[in-house]
C-alpha cells in the first residue's frame, strides 16, 4: 500500500465513524436499548470481519496466535464497545459534531500520555508545548461546538 492509502484509510474510517454514530443512535430507537444496539452493531461488524478473515485465508494464523500476547492486547474490542455505546447515547443529546469533537479530544489527550510513557509498546515521544497547544485548540473547539447548540 502506498502512502496515500495510509492517509486515505483513516480518513475513510473517520467518515464512517460519523455515519456510524447517527445510524447506531437510530438503531437504539428501533430496538429501545442502547446496549442492545451496540451489541447488534458489533455483531454485524464481527460477521463482516470473520468473512474477510476467512476470505483472506488468515483463519489458521489467527487461531494459532490466540493467547500469544499480554492480556491487554485483547481489550481493544471492549474499548470499541464503550466508544460505540458512548456515541449512540450522546448523538441524540448533543449532536454528531459535538460527540465527535469530544471523542477526538479524548483520543488526543490519552494519545499524548501513550506517546509520553510508551505504553502498549508505543515509541516514546516527549510532550512539547506545541502538542499541548494543539490539544488545547481542540479543547477550545469542543467548548465552542458544545456551547453552540
Amino acid at each position: 500500500m502506498g502512502r496515500a492509502a495510509y492517509i486515505g484509510l483513516p480518513l475513510l474510517g473517520g467518515f464512517l465513524l460519523a455515519v456510524q454514530a447517527p445510524v447506531n443512535a437510530r438503531l437504539r430507537l428501533v430496538l429501545g436499548s442502547p446496549v442492545g444496539s451496540a451489541l447488534i452493531s458489533f455483531l454485524v461488524g464481527t460477521l463482516l470481519l470473520a468473512a474477510i478473515t476467512l476470505a483472506l485465508g488468515d483463519g489458521p494464523k489467527v487461531a494459532e496466535g490466540l493467547g500469544g500476547g499480554p492480556w491487554w492486547v485483547y481489550v481493544g474490542g471492549a474499548c470499541g464497545a464503550v466508544v460505540v455505546y458512548a456515541t449512540l447515547v450522546s448523538v441524540p443529546k448533543v449532536g454528531v459534531l459535538a460527540t465527535f469533537v469530544a471523542v477526538i479530544v479524548g483520543q488526543l489527550a490519552f494519545a499524548t500520555l501513550v506517546d509520553r510513557f510508551g505504553w502498549f509498546g508505543a515509541t516514546i515521544i516527549p510532550v512539547t508545548w506545541e502538542r499541548i497547544a494543539g490539544i488545547g485548540c481542540f479543547a477550545v473547539g469542543l467548548l465552542l461546538v458544545a456551547r453552540s447548540r
